[in-house]
C-alpha cells in the first residue's frame, strides 16, 4: 500500500507515524510527570503551610518566653509556700520557737504520713500544748501569718489542772502541704 504512494507521500506517512509514536510516548511520559508534579505541588503547599505556622509561632516566641518567666516566678512563689520536702526539722524548730514566744508548753509533736492530693501532699502533724487561753490564741494567730500554708483543725481544748498559770490543755492537727512536682496538673479550661 505504501508502494503506490509517491516518495514524498511515503516520507510524510513515515514522519506521521514517527510523530504519532513520539507524541504518544511523550504524552505518556508527560502524564506521569504531571501526576508527579501535582503530588510535588501538594507537598510544597503542605510545607509552605508548615513554614507559615512555624513563622507565626516564631513571632509569638517572645510572648511565650514572657509567659514562661511569669510561670517560673509563680512556681517559685508556690514552692516557698509549698516546699518540695517535708522539712520536719525546720518546722519543728519554728513551732518550738513560736511556742516559746507564745508561752506554750509543747507536750507532743507527732508528724503523720504524707497523703497525696492532686499536685501536692498533705503533711499532718498532731500536736498537744499546755498554755493559757490567750497564749494559745496568740500562737494560732502567728501560725496563720507564717509564710507557708498551715491549716489547724480538730482543735480540742480542755481545762488543765496540772501546771500553775496554764489554764488549758489543747490538742490539734496542724496540716502543712508539700509540693509534689511528680504529679501532672490537669488543665482546666
Amino acid at each position: 500500500m505504501l508502494d503506490r504512494l509517491p516518495f514524498y507521500g511515503q516520507v510524510l506517512v513515515f514522519v506521521g507515524f514517527a510523530v504519532a509514536i513520539v507524541g504518544g510516548v511523550y504524552y505518556a511520559q508527560l502524564g506521569d510527570m504531571r501526576g508527579e508534579i501535582a503530588k510535588l505541588e501538594e507537598e510544597l503547599a503542605v510545607k509552605n503551610q508548615e513554614i507559615s505556622e512555624g513563622l507565626a509561632i516564631e513571632q509569638r516566641l517572645p510572648e511565650f518566653e514572657r509567659e514562661i518567666a511569669q510561670l517560673e516566678m509563680k512556681l517559685g512563689d508556690v514552692q516557698q509556700i509549698l516546699p518540695t520536702g517535708r522539712e520536719t526539722g525546720t518546722l519543728l524548730a519554728w513551732v518550738k520557737n513560736l511556742g516559746d514566744q507564745s508561752n506554750l508548753d509543747l507536750k507532743s509533736f507527732d508528724p503523720g504520713v504524707l497523703r497525696p492530693v492532686e499536685f501536692y501532699q498533705e503533711f499532718p502533724i498532731e500536736m498537744q500544748v499546755i498554755a493559757r487561753y490567750h497564749d494559745l490564741g496568740l500562737f494560732l494567730d502567728r501560725v496563720s501569718k507564717y509564710s507557708r500554708i498551715i491549716n489547724v483543725d480538730n482543735l480540742r481544748i480542755n481545762a488543765s489542772r496540772g501546771q500553775p498559770g496554764k489554764t488549758i490543755q489543747a490538742s490539734f492537727t496542724a496540716t502543712t502541704f508539700v509540693y509534689d512536682g511528680q504529679r501532672p496538673v490537669e488543665e482546666s479550661e
